[in-house]
């Protein structure tokens, strides 16, 4: 509860959602806030201009991925076809760090 405010508002509870897609509709039926990434919350039917405002971050928080797979995987180039399929996007977000392979 907020100081003063005792009796007068309820606090309501959290809701979540497990999808990008769950959460944008939540968003956009006025359930809340949120953060996504910024390839989740533009582009062509992201409700960008009709339901939604898109606010990004002067700075804007980072994250490292990486691909991860167990050593007796039997299918090596599959993983060698995902990481040059991420590889292709060139996204201007995106920064790659190298590694083994590169």
């Amino acid at each position: 509860m907020c100081p003063g405010k005792r009796g007068k508002t309820r606090l309501q509870k959290a809701v979540e959602g497990s999808s990008l897609e769950t959460i944008r509709h939540m968003v956009a039926s006025g359930m809340g806030v949120t953060v996504l990434p910024y390839t989740a919350a533009s582009g062509p039917g992201h409700y960008a201009s009709r339901l939604t405002e898109i606010r990004s971050f002067s700075n804007p928080p980072e994250r490292r991925v990486a691909l991860a797979w167990r050593v007796s995987f039997p299918r090596p180039q599959a993983i060698e076809a995902v990481r040059q399929a991420i590889r292709a996007c060139e996204l201007d977000c995106v920064h790659y760090l190298g590694g083994p392979a590169d």
